[in-house]
């Protein structure tokens, strides 16, 4: 079952993952699709609903966006709602900073312990809505 440490320590790495790979500071781009599940999907802020290919070439296409250091991505209030049989939900704030100023959102993600997937948990769906700066 996974823990709470485990589960923020993932919704870290992840996130530094985006920041390092949206400023060029990475071309390891295996870690992200090592770490979504087969059937991934997310519900972005604004409502619409995407599969995993579509988030896969979606971010693939950021890569060095920025410019080191214009980009950052900082987590907040991680907060384990549930956890059964290997699955975990988790609520948590993510705030990014770029050049146009900060925005931020509050995310809710379904972790599934899996042994192959980075961090040993696999992300199943993502759900974001916008938070007033």
């Amino acid at each position: 079952m996974p823990t709470p440490a485990e589960c923020k320590r993932e919704i870290e790495a992840l996130h530094d993952f985006f920041a390092a790979w949206y400023t060029g500071e990475t071309t390891d781009f295996g870690r992200l699709e090592a770490a979504l599940a087969p059937a991934f999907e997310m519900v972005s802020p604004d409502g619409e609903r995407l599969g995993r290919e579509a988030i896969v070439d979606a971010i693939r296409e950021k890569e060095a966006a920025y410019a080191p250091g214009a980009f950052a991505i900082d987590i907040r209030n991680v907060e384990l709602l549930d956890r059964d049989d290997g699955y975990a939900v988790v609520r948590y704030e993510e705030w990014q900073t770029t050049p146009d100023g900060e925005n931020g959102r509050l995310s809710t993600v379904l972790f599934h312990a899996d042994g192959d997937a980075p961090g040993g948990l696999s992300w199943v769906t993502v759900h974001e809505t916008w938070l007033e700066n």
